[in-house]
């Protein structure tokens, strides 16, 4: 097999009152009936497909290596790959997973409608968004000099997705993700975070466990059998 260029990463950091219990009798309760319009809304998502965000930057690939090879097929995900590429150069990233896994991996340069047990890879110079079910590519913005590319997708996943959204984030040097996390997890979605223990720069996973909204933490090779569990669980 003929080997692929590495990932060119992006080097400009070290990364890739209380209230009162009323004592009313029920007949007195007057009972709320669902509004329809409310309910159109959630039509949707039940349909939706759960996404997997993951996000890394620098001693990520090592990382998403190890996560792809341990994923058991069909597990009823989409996984959405986030990571911080160079703009200067193109990505072998797709090529790379596509090694480590049976399920489709595409580089997303297009609009693309989610399914289950395929896998979406960012390409170099754009951003990745959700929109309904539908995943878009757009031009790279940059913050003040700092990355942003997790913590948008992180963002728009939570909330297209609600609660049928999962963010990851792996190995890099800067705090990129963590905001997007905290969006996940206050609209009742998973959060994953790498055992900085394990993880090449701890930046990116010290950052997103700071926040306190981290559900567990884990080496890598443990999280595909904990998602397919909290699922089953759900």
């Amino acid at each position: 097999m003929n080997d692929l260029p590495a990932p060119t990463f992006d080097g400009s950091d070290e990364s890739f009152s209380n209230s009162e219990i009323l004592d009313v009798p029920d007949a007195e309760v007057p009972r709320i009936e669902p509004d329809p319009e409310v309910l159109d809304l959630l039509a949707p998502r039940n349909e939706m497909v759960p996404v997997v965000g993951i996000g890394g930057s620098a001693g990520s690939l090592e990382a998403l290596q190890e996560f792809f090879s341990h994923v058991q097929l069909p597990s009823g995900f989409g996984y959405v790959v986030v990571v911080h590429l160079s703009p200067e150069h193109e990505s072998a990233m797709a090529e790379i997973l596509q090694r480590c896994t049976a399920m489709p991996v595409a580089q997303v340069n297009d609009p693309v409608s989610i399914e289950a047990d395929h896998v979406y890879v960012i390409p170099p110079g754009k951003h990745l968004s959700m929109t309904g079910g539908t995943l878009e590519p757009s031009d790279m913005i940059r913050a003040k000099g700092r990355h942003v590319a997790v913590d948008i997708f992180f963002r728009t996943l939570a909330e297209t997705h609600g609660t049928k959204s999962t963010a990851i984030v792996l190995s890099g040097g800067d705090g990129d993700g963590a905001i997007g996390l905290k969006r996940i997890k206050e609209l009742g979605g998973l959060t994953l975070c790498q055992d900085p223990d394990e993880a090449q720069h701890v930046g990116m996973p010290r950052e997103a466990i700071a926040t306190g909204m981290v559900d567990w933490v884990l080496p890598v090779a443990e999280m595909p059998a904990r998602l397919v569990e909290f699922r089953e669980w759900c």
